[in-house]
């Protein structure tokens, strides 16, 4: 089967899935800021060489980034998908 012959359901699934996938991927890193905080910062502060204010800001910006991707890309099609199936 080739990309182009994909019925209307198997898309629909093909986007659920996907959208699940990125909000576990989300909950899981969004988790380990918020209980593993100090570690995550201080690992990543010395692999990047940056203070712990600009990583936390940074990944508070990956988060909301992230966020907004997964609703553009993956649920807002996927739902638009399930009202014209």
């Amino acid at each position: 089967m080739s990309l182009s012959s994909l019925s209307l359901a198997e898309t629909t699934l093909f986007l659920g899935y996907c959208a699940l996938l990125n909000i576990a991927i989300l909950a899981a890193s969004t988790a380990a800021i918020v209980f593993f905080k100090k570690k995550v910062i201080g690992f990543y502060s010395r692999i990047l060489r940056l203070d712990a204010n600009q990583v936390s800001e940074l990944f508070f910006r990956f988060i909301v980034q992230y966020e907004v991707a997964v609703l553009v890309l993956n649920i807002v099609p996927y739902i638009a998908l399930k009202i014209i199936d």
